[in-house]
């Protein structure tokens, strides 16, 4: 029998982010910033932790493409 891998949520959060970038661009992030704002308001506690989420990823992705070029992090 084959031994079952962990699930790992952010596998998937990162799938969601990058689909999002592709086809919303850096706009992406205010749509993510929208849904966190909705689930929180609806008092949806599981979907705004997904946002949330979502939007690591999101901000993860788009840190390294906004950064100026020959920008030394310390």
């Amino acid at each position: 029998m084959q031994e079952q891998l962990p699930f790992d949520p952010n596998f998937y959060y990162g799938l969601v982010a990058e689909n999002l970038l592709k086809n919303l661009g850096i706009k992406a992030l205010s749509y993510a910033d929208e849904a966190l704002s909705k689930m929180k308001a609806l008092g949806d506690d599981e979907g705004f932790n997904i946002w949330l989420s979502i939007h690591e990823q999101l901000t993860t992705r788009t840190v390294d493409t906004m950064r100026p070029e020959g920008t030394v992090l310390h």
